[in-house]
């Protein structure tokens, strides 16, 4: 859903949040919003041409973090705010920050017992939900964040884009990972349960091609942590385990539609390795393969 608004408070009539924006600076005040949900996370796109001092608190149950365009924030929560910061609205505790005049910016919300359900499992140490903007220090979590970006947006803008379960674990990981990026964080497992954990993860895997089973299911079966995990793929293959999940799907559909002896169709052969939503499949297959399905022989 993609509107303009005379007024941003208009959004508190649109969606759970309440919100009390001011603008700050002389001038006519338009809205932009692009907003979409799913069953456990909510994304939104916001742009305003004035500077403006927001204030409200994001829906409850649900945690909520922002990514501002560079220099759009002055400052939250009373605080300057770095290009490099991923804003925490809390799930209980109201946010106060400043906008600049062309604010624009994506936020997310993931339903909070999910996140945590998933953050245990995957081993990620969840801190407090106060309101902050927190400074990323390493490449990784910087590289998280735009990922994070990338597919908010590309969700947002692209109505035929996939929303499903899959989709809301990598936006939940993404952010897990974001939340996370300290040394405090950072792997610390021995070779041997690394190996451990690479094995059975392939072996899960193989053996659930047609029905792709989510990470959080592969780290609870492997009893290791996400972050052991990527670590493992990552040694192995330069590979985090969702890619390699992913072209291991990919290539067992290419090797149906090369095998002379299958008779069925392609979507077919994509069905049986887990791709239901064929437009994102051929859109893979391409990005992969450099070849359309249909072009393989």
């Amino acid at each position: 859903m993609a509107l303009s608004l005379d007024h941003p408070n208009r959004i508190g009539e649109l969606t759970p949040w309440e919100v009390d924006f001011r603008q700050l600076d002389p001038g006519r005040l338009s809205t932009a919003i692009t907003v979409r949900s799913g069953q456990a996370v909510s994304a939104l796109n916001i742009a305003m041409n004035q500077r403006v001092h927001q204030r409200g608190v994001s829906p409850d149950g649900w945690k909520t973090f922002g990514i501002p365009r560079r220099g759009a924030i002055e400052k939250w929560q009373a605080n300057d705010v770095t290009d490099s910061a991923f804003l925490v609205f809390g799930d209980r505790d109201g946010f106060d920050g400043i906008t600049t005049a062309g604010f624009s910016g994506s936020v997310v919300s993931f339903e909070t017992e999910k996140l945590e359900k998933l953050a245990e499992t995957c081993g990620f140490h969840l801190a407090g939900d106060e309101p902050e903007a927190r400074k990323l220090g390493t490449k990784a979590g910087l590289a998280s964040m735009a990922r994070l970006q990338r597919a908010v947006v590309r969700l947002l803008n692209d109505a035929t884009a996939n929303w499903s379960q899959n989709t809301e674990e990598a936006l939940m990981l993404e952010a897990l990972k974001i939340l996370t990026d300290t040394d405090a964080h950072f792997d610390r497992s021995q070779a041997e349960t690394r190996r451990r954990a690479l094995s059975r993860a392939i072996d899960l895997m193989l053996a659930n091609l047609e029905d792709p089973i989510s990470i959080e299911e592969i780290c609870r079966e492997c009893a290791a942590s996400w972050r052991t995990l990527d670590r493992a793929f990552k040694e192995q293959f330069g590979l985090g385990p969702k890619s390699y999940y992913m072209r291991l799907r990919l290539n067992r559909v290419r090797e149906d539609l090369l095998n002379r002896s299958f008779d069925g169709s392609i979507a077919d052969a994509a069905n049986r390795c887990g791709f239901w939503h064929m437009g994102q499949f051929a859109k893979d297959y391409r990005l992969f393969f450099g070849e359309l399905p249909s072009e393989t022989q």
